[in-house]
């Protein structure tokens, strides 16, 4: 004889598939989310490594020839065509008193005007600036040489790099916020068919015929779990799958980024999304069984998903480094997909710590839950 939670599994897991909606909101997020991302990524990395030249106005090139030859050769030269429609232009005017300022030694103005607000001509702003400041290096060199002085007198302090940095963790700076995705995932994916399997079971009726069968609270409320386990899990694999194969079609090389994840990497970081599938679950169908109605339960859990994008991106951007992130749900979990891009060794005790940790509350919510259950005000949502 079966389980009751293997017949509440398989009941509400065919019921989930059956509505294309949740099968195609789990697919969805997992799957556009890296793809965006990885868009956003080839664009930047285009704009980075762009060797074309930039073409700008410059008025009064004949009052400095010898400048607008060094403009040449790093690439900014002399617009010929209109301008887009618009788009505002990029202007470097000389002045006309270049050569009396330069005779003696007075700084030569150079008025570059652009609208430095937008977004599609910064990199061609940028180029333009560093083009000045490198004739501006040259010129004071010059000067100093004339009169005799060494120019090295100007540099107090020769700080010499050595970057210990591998492509890993290179890459781990590029890919923290695409880990979030792989995180996240396995929260939207799941959020649909947890609420429809509870909120909107209440609604249609059903709940209440589920509980006069011979099975108790628990045992529904794991086979409700599991099933919209498998929905959030689905999430997580795809996008553990598709993130390392999406950006492997990106010239990372150019930018001295490479991203080399094997198999048993990838299966690892599947094993790390199992117990956070779980826990996501669990959160969303506490709040589901809470609300009054299908839409309540809709507005709760999207207000919901803000917590753990709020500890990730705050984690990440804030770039906390303490040692008990590594035990915590989902921190854990998001440290150690970064000791993966890193090539880094993994801390395996603290990783188990972290996933008992998230199994253990997940445990803890689901046992309030089918206490919830025994109650007529969550069951009938009074």
């Amino acid at each position: 004889m079966k389980s009751p939670i293997k017949i509440v599994f398989g009941k509400e897991l065919k019921d989930a598939l059956r509505d294309k909606r949740s099968v195609m909101a789990a697919m969805s997020y997992a799957f556009f989310g890296p793809l965006l991302m990885a868009v956003a990524f080839y664009v930047l990395i285009s704009q980075l490594t762009d060797t074309s030249d930039v073409k700008i106005n410059i008025e009064g090139a004949e009052h400095a020839p010898a400048f607008v030859a060094h403009l040449n050769t790093q690439g900014v030269v002399q617009r010929e065509e209109d301008w887009p429609a618009g788009q505002q232009p990029i202007t470097l005017a000389i002045s006309p008193e270049w050569a009396e300022n330069v005779a003696t030694a007075q700084p030569a103005r150079v008025t570059l005007t652009a609208d430095f607000s937008s977004q599609k001509q910064r990199t061609d702003l940028r180029r333009v600036e560093r083009a000045v400041e490198t004739y501006t290096a040259q010129l004071s060199y010059i000067r100093l040489q004339m009169r005799g002085i060494d120019p090295k007198i100007t540099q107090g302090v020769n700080l010499v790099k050595h970057d210990t940095a591998t492509k890993g963790s290179k890459a781990a700076i590029l890919l923290g916020s695409v880990l979030i995705f792989i995180l996240l995932s396995v929260f939207f994916s799941g959020m649909n068919v947890a609420i429809d399997i509870s909120a909107g079971e209440r609604e249609r009726n059903s709940l209440e015929l589920l509980l006069s069968q011979p099975l108790t609270t628990h045992q529904l409320v794991w086979g409700k779990a599991l099933a919209a386990s498998a929905f959030a899990m689905f999430g997580g694999v795809l996008s553990a799958v598709l993130i390392p194969f999406i950006f492997k079609l990106l010239p990372l090389h150019e930018i001295g980024i490479s991203i080399a994840l094997a198999w048993p990497m990838i299966l690892l970081i599947m094993a790390l999304l199992i117990p956070l599938a779980l826990l996501a679950t669990a959160l969303q169908l506490f709040v589901s069984f809470r609300a009054k109605s299908f839409k309540e339960a809709q507005t709760y859990i999207s207000l919901l998903l803000m917590a753990p994008m709020l500890v990730v991106f705050g984690v990440e951007f804030a770039r906390v480094k303490n040692q008990i992130l590594y035990y915590l749900p989902l921190t854990g979990q998001h440290q150690a997909l970064l000791d993966i891009i890193k090539g880094e060794s993994l801390q395996w005790g603290a990783m188990a710590v972290s996933a008992v940790a998230t199994v253990v509350l997940s445990m803890l919510l689901l046992r309030l839950i089918s206490r919830m259950l025994s109650s007529e005000k969550v069951v009938f949502g009074l």
